[in-house]
């Protein structure tokens, strides 16, 4: 699915994330402001800074801060708002920023900035992790935009980097593998720092990638990638030739070289070619240098002919030295060094402390052995190594994989969330372990999406993305599988999948070892608006139901709207809970549950993470993606471990990666198989049910709540075993920790707890005999 996107202020990935080009959804927001006084601190060269920062306002994230310091934890949003104002006497009209906190915030951004002028960007996101400290921001502005001088006139110096191992090449597309290098330098590239590079085996490198493909391209610039480094971007044999990467020289002089060597055109079949791209240190400068590069016969595909070759520094924007012409002839040096232009920069500080309360169990299991009719007690410890107040409350819970428990008939509505899509007839949740499969960590189900070949439902190990299993493929005239939009497991039972229909408008129960489909209704949306149609779906296992998302779209908007349903698995009847808010144009395209019934939702319309009032359909934003996600996406937790996994798309790129449910901020786990797009997941793994508290008898917690401040000792509370009332055997339980803990905000600490009652011995069951 396309999503139009709308420019919004930038929201970061991650106040922890690693120096390294901004990954925005669309432009930068760069608003004219008018500022009543100059900022305190200014440049020689008459730009001015000011940097404030504090609690942004949930009712105005376009809101300034007041203040030059924060103080917040970990989960808090957080409002940077960086002012300039220009006080030379020229006309500035592209700019950069960077700090020390986020690295990049934007690079070569246009705004037309006049003579005392002031130009204003609000940053707001979750704090993310526990760091304080200045923050040192860097504001730069130039009259015209970065641009690289080209020389073709130079004699070339080839450095051979063969004799250095081989890359791997094992990411990326199965017709052109990708590897990830750090550099042992940062260098600016069209104003963006990085040391991050994704080196393509069919001769292009993305500058700055987090995930690594490059895809081939006939176009220049591609759509498909950010900024890009293309010495002789075509198609090569990926089975033949290698890459090398190689550094020369000191620190301050150093020269990092990625050398393709001995690769082969595919179509036309032609050997020949070796080339490499050097890049220096000390200017900053790209050289292309050509040691062979095809037959030399003048034939179609020789010398570059076939192939794309420039720098790329956006998708809409790029310097282009040949296009399918044979001008990369051998010997050929290409140097792009930096234009130098007239640059105005300021820097200026603020303050900011974030921290969090940690807790602390150095119990994570309790074990208690006792005799019939005898009571004990154990210690439960907790404690607080933040430096944050720790604040916990905690309860006795069924033992993960109890049967959950059963929920009595309640009547079909005519409409709304009154019977909160349960179902309409007695069902009872089997409960069983998951089934990994061979040795696979995370066993999970999609639909995958394979250009030519058609959809297929696959099982895959999450963990590692590349391990699949085909269990049905459609090529167009099969099962209709790319009409799945939306599916989930019920419970523990693995063996079926509930899978959503979005063009036939259907509800199937789907047989997970063969693929085999049971229609068991049609679960028709409100259609309140025009071309409403299913777009994700998930189950709450807090109350047992059933939820799926729409969207609609416009040909001349995009998609521009979500509403939210229950869907009784008894009888497919769809129940409107209502339109979901996010405070502008939706689209959802999966949502998910984690254990505790909290529901998230992905929007690939402004490429953020919500949680939705499963009520009211009310959403909140938690963050930003950090991408540009399009087309096919889909979210679930693993229940086992409270994870958030995200099967995204981005970029022409399919990835697998963790999304925190804090913050938003993804990390990549590794490619899609063959970096496809895939939706429509669902893992395989029980989850230590939390959600609904029962009475264990046996157990009781004498303390069941507290407060830790920073450096307070632990805290030691008795726990009671109670075996008056218990025959022999043993017990199962487990003692949920709820706490403000970032990392369990999401997931409390399930402690696992065993019982064994013990039997009194035989030979004294009947006391001693009397002599």
């Amino acid at each position: 699915m396309h999503a139009v996107l709308r420019t919004a202020v930038l929201l970061s990935l991650a106040a922890a994330a690693p120096p390294g080009p901004a990954y925005a959804a669309g432009a930068a927001a760069l608003e004219h402001v008018s500022v009543p006084r100059t900022p305190a601190t200014c440049s020689a060269d008459g730009l001015c800074l000011e940097v404030t920062v504090g609690p942004a306002n949930p009712a105005d994230f376009g809101a300034c801060a007041t203040t030059t310091s924060v103080t917040a934890t970990i989960g808090d949003p957080i409002s940077w708002c960086y002012t300039l104002t220009n006080q030379s006497n020229q006309t500035l009209a592209w700019h950069s920023l960077s700090d020390s906190l986020h690295g990049t915030v934007f690079a070569q951004q246009a705004a037309t900035l006049g003579p005392g002028q002031s130009l204003r960007h609000v940053l707001v996101e979750r704090a993310a992790a526990a760091a304080a400290g200045p923050l040192q921001a860097s504001w730069s502005a130039s009259a015209e935009q970065a641009r690289y001088d080209v020389d073709d006139t130079q004699p070339m110096s080839y450095v051979d980097a063969s004799g250095e191992p081989a890359l791997a090449m094992t990411g990326g597309f199965a017709s052109g593998r990708s590897q990830a290098v750090q550099l042992p330098f940062a260098f600016d590239f069209f104003g963006v720092t990085t040391d991050r590079l994704c080196v393509g085996q069919n001769g292009a490198i993305e500058v700055g990638s987090t995930v690594c493909a490059v895809p081939g391209s006939m176009l220049f610039p591609s759509p498909y990638l950010n900024a890009v480094i293309a010495p002789v971007w075509m198609s090569f044999d990926p089975s033949r030739g290698s890459l090398h990467t190689r550094t020369l020289g000191e620190p301050g002089q150093r020269r990092f070289v990625i050398e393709w060597k001995d690769l082969a055109l595919t179509f036309p079949v032609m050997e020949g070619y070796t080339f490499e791209v050097v890049i220096e240190e000390a200017t900053g400068a790209v050289v292309f240098q050509y040691l062979s590069t095809g037959s030399g016969d003048g034939s179609w595909g020789n010398a570059g002919d076939g192939a794309v070759s420039g720098l790329q520094q956006s998708p809409g924007s790029g310097q282009m030295y040949s296009q399918f012409a044979p001008t990369l002839t051998p010997g050929k040096a290409v140097r792009w060094t930096p234009a130098v232009q007239p640059r105005h920069s300021v820097a200026t500080t603020a303050d900011y402390d974030i921290g969090a309360p940690r807790l602390l169990l150095p119990i994570p299991a309790m074990t208690a052995f006792a005799g019939i009719g005898i009571s004990i007690q154990q210690p439960l410890v907790i404690g607080n190594t933040g430096n944050r107040t720790l604040d916990w409350t905690a309860g006795e819970y069924p033992a993960a994989g109890s049967a959950l428990r059963r929920l009595a008939p309640l009547p079909a509505a005519a409409d709304g969330p009154a019977d909160a899509g349960r179902a309409t007839v007695l069902r009872t949740l089997p409960s069983r372990p998951a089934q990994t499969l061979g040795e696979w960590q995370l066993p999970a189900y999609a639909m995958h999406m394979m250009p030519g070949t058609g959809v297929s439902f696959v099982d895959f190990d999450l963990r590692n993305p590349a391990n699949r299993r085909t269990i049905m493929t459609d090529t167009g005239t099969g099962p209709g599988l790319d009409n799945i939009s939306g599916g989930d497991f019920v419970g523990d039972d693995f063996a079926v999948q509930y899978q959503l229909d979005t063009l036939m408008d259907r509800l199937y129960r789907v047989d997970t070892l063969t693929g085999a489909r049971t229609l068991i209704g049609w679960p028709t949306a409100a259609n309140t608006v025009a071309n409403e149609r299913w777009s994700g779906a998930a189950w709450d296992p807090a109350t047992d139901t059933f939820f799926a998302v729409t969207t609609a779209n416009l040909n001349n908007q995009g998609c521009y709207w979500s509403g939210l349903y229950t869907i009784d698995l008894g009888t497919a009847q769809a129940h409107f809970v209502g339109p979901v808010d996010t405070g502008g144009n939706e689209c959802l395209i999966d949502i998910a549950f984690d254990q505790g019934g909290a529901l998230y939702a992905l929007d690939i319309r402004t490429d953020a993470l919500f949680t939705i009032d499963k009520a009211t359909a009310q959403a909140t934003r938690v963050g930003g993606l950090g991408v540009d996600a399009n087309f096919a996406q889909s979210i679930k937790f693993d229940r086992a471990s409270g994870t958030l996994y995200w099967l995204g798309y981005a970029q022409g790129v399919g990835f697998v990666a963790t999304l925190d449910p804090v913050t938003a901020q993804p990390a990549v786990v590794g490619p899609t198989p063959d970096s496809q797009e895939m939706s429509v997941l669902a893992i395989a793994t029980a989850g230590t049910d939390c959600s609904t508290p029962q009475d264990v008898p046996w157990l009781s917690l004498q303390t069941s709540g507290g407060s830790f401040a920073p450096g307070a000792p632990v805290g030691v509370y008795p726990v009671t075993f109670d075996a008056t009332q218990l025959a022999a055997g043993e017990y199962h339980a487990t003692i949920c920790v709820f706490s403000n803990d970032p990392a369990y905000r999401a997931k409390p600490a399930a402690i696992p707890v065993t019982f064994t009652v013990q039997a009194p011995d035989a030979i004294f069951a009947d006391a001693f005999e009397s002599p």
